[in-house]
């Protein structure tokens, strides 16, 4: 279940100075509060994955554009994306192979997510507001 990989993003952590603010909550799962944000690291075998939680559902009025607005945004999360969870929420995450993980890279993992989620929350529990008639 990720052993290696686990260890790899615990000395990464001691590396960088902040074991002290993650929280490991399974053998192979972290997280740590930035901003508005609460990023989860995943280590798995082959990967690293950075995860946060920026919705809990899609607007009930016009959840097409909404879904189109943020494919579109896809494009500028440097290498993060936005997903749509079984449960309805939208998350934004971001995979790197564990081979290329190092103190830099992992740090740009976690801050990125973090920096696109504290955004993108906001953005959005705005345009989940119900809006009055026009």
């Amino acid at each position: 279940m990720g052993r290696d990989s686990a260890a790899r993003v615990e000395e990464l952590f001691a590396t960088l100075g902040i074991a002290d603010k993650v929280s490991r909550v399974a053998p192979n799962v972290w997280t740590l509060e930035k901003g508005s944000a609460l990023v989860q690291v995943v280590a798995a075998p082959d990967f690293v994955v950075a995860t946060a939680k920026v919705a809990e559902r899609a607007p009930a009025d016009g959840r097409e554009a909404f879904y189109a607005r943020l494919l579109a945004a896809n494009q500028t999360l440097l290498g993060a994306f936005f997903t749509l969870e079984n449960d309805g929420s939208i998350r934004i995450n971001q995979v790197v192979p564990v081979d290329w993980l190092d103190p830099p890279e992992l740090a740009f993992l976690v801050a990125n997510v973090a920096s696109q989620a504290d955004a993108w929350d906001d953005k959005l529990r705005v345009d989940d507001k119900p809006r009055p008639p026009e």
